[in-house]
């Protein structure tokens, strides 16, 4: 890298040379690292300085740093400081909170060999499909079939990463790999009449309500429910008043048995997230991913959705253990998923064209954790079905 001179530096960079001058050894190390340098310690004093500055000189932003393994997150956390600083000098933002960041993850990759147009006209072993959409980094299209089974989503104009889809898939190659064939309907409406848009977003307060029970429902809103499972019979009633008056209503259900997956099938909710017993830590952040963007599609088409959530707290303490290099929020929570479990409460919205409302379960103990008693219950209406 080319050797900085010193003395033609403006005074905000002169400013921010003083800074990373004064620091010690460990911190100046971690900052090369914040900068984008894969091995500061190789490095002499000079050389990380000399390499922070140009990077600031150059005015570039920071690529976000890649978590490794025996390398937590809290090592670089009493930096933060001194990133603080920087940025406040240069105008740019240097911080962890933007510069830690992990890629979200919805899925596996999966890579599909050459369409064999001649297999594909035979319609062999038809399989039903009905799942989200997903994309690979190459940017293919893929939706899970029965038992789980990959099928490659092309030639359909209409379809979109992340839209919910329901039809039929047929193998393709001799690899009996399969090729997305006939699709039934694309978020809840009939393919044929199915126009992909974008609903222009303007928030407004909820005014439209559905009665159930005793208990008046604002679409929109946020609400505490006095349930504590999914299944149970007032679930049920509220989710037919919600299909009546034209609302999608998903599920995500944590710590989900056979049985209950059973019992939750028969609910009649339009699509479940199910995070099963046996699932791992990195299953829930998948899923809560995908039902996040899976309904903000849903919202950017304009439809009305109802998000109901089972079982907060163990959804919370589960995606803690995947996120486990990180530091604890004021929350008790590690700082991803209490981003994670706040963006979940946004997408409760009401605006000209849609609204979504959410739903959450409650137990005996949750409002002993911090993260539900100050995220989701201080700002959510308790409602007795």
């Amino acid at each position: 890298m080319k050797t900085i001179n010193f003395e033609g530096l403006t005074p905000p960079q002169q400013r921010c040379l003083t800074v990373i001058q004064s620091v010690g050894i460990y911190e100046l190390r971690a900052l090369a690292r914040v900068f984008g340098e894969s091995s500061p310690t190789t490095l002499r004093r000079n050389e990380q300085i000399e390499y922070i500055m140009n990077v600031i000189i150059s005015g570039k932003d920071l690529k976000p740093i890649p978590l490794r393994q025996g390398r937590p997150y809290k090592e670089l956390s009493n930096i933060e400081p001194i990133l603080e600083e920087l940025s406040e000098i240069t105008g740019k933002d240097y911080t962890l909170k933007k510069n830690q960041e992990k890629a979200k993850s919805y899925g596996k990759i999966f890579n599909f060999k050459q369409i064999e147009q001649k297999t594909v006209e035979q319609k062999l072993f038809p399989i039903t499909v009905k799942g989200i959409v997903m994309a690979n980094p190459d940017k293919t299209l893929y939706v899970l079939g029965e038992n789980s089974i990959p099928v490659l989503v092309k030639n359909f104009d209409k379809v979109r990463p992340f839209d919910y889809i329901v039809g039929t898939a047929v193998v393709m190659n001799e690899s009996k790999e399969y090729i997305l064939d006939v699709i039934d309907t694309i978020n809840f409406v009939n393919y044929l009449s199915y126009e992909p848009k974008n609903v222009t977003f303007t928030k407004s307060l909820p005014s439209q309500g559905v009665k159930v029970g005793k208990s008046e429902i604002k679409l929109g809103g946020r609400y505490v429910l006095n349930q504590s499972k999914l299944t149970e019979s007032a679930i049920k009633t509220l989710l037919t008043t919600l299909k009546k008056n034209k609302v999608i209503s998903i599920a995500l259900a944590s710590n989900v048995m056979y049985e209950d997956s059973v019992a939750l099938s028969n609910m009649g909710f339009d699509n479940i997230f199910m995070l099963k017993y046996d699932d791992e830590p990195s299953a829930y952040d998948d899923k809560v991913n995908l039902l996040i963007e899976s309904v903000k599609r849903l919202q950017a088409v304009g439809l009305n959705v109802a998000v109901f959530v089972h079982d907060v707290v163990t959804i919370a303490q589960t995606l803690d253990a995947f996120n486990k290099n990180s530091p604890k929020s004021y929350y008790n929570h590690a700082d991803e998923t209490t981003t994670q479990i706040k963006e979940i409460v946004m997408l409760a919205t009401s605006n000209v064209e849609n609204s979504t409302t959410l739903f959450v379960t409650n137990e005996d103990g949750d409002s002993s954790d911090p993260l539900y008693a100050t995220c989701i219950a201080k700002v959510s209406t308790k409602i007795s079905l």
